[in-house]
């Protein structure tokens, strides 16, 4: 279920650059394996983001330490 409540932009990671080995493609643009934030925290990448039939993105089904990283990868903090 997505929520109208919650802004999809809280679970965005927007200042993450690429690390590691392309993984995949989606629409065109390469997955890569992790990132890394402005902090230098790692995320690893974990799988694709939903969205329901109006194209919202499913935040409620993140997990905790899971971020959106565009275009609609999920990376989750590496520990």
């Amino acid at each position: 279920m997505v929520s109208r409540n919650i802004p999809h932009e809280y679970f965005l990671l927007n200042t993450a650059r690429a690390e590691g080995p392309v993984v995949g493609r989606l629409h065109g643009k390469a997955i890569s394996a992790s990132v890394v934030d402005r902090n230098g925290r790692r995320y690893l990448f974990v799988g694709v983001a939903a969205r329901d039939r109006w194209g919202r993105l499913d935040v409620l089904s993140l997990r905790r330490g899971e971020w959106i990283v565009a275009p609609d990868l999920i990376y989750a903090e590496a520990t």
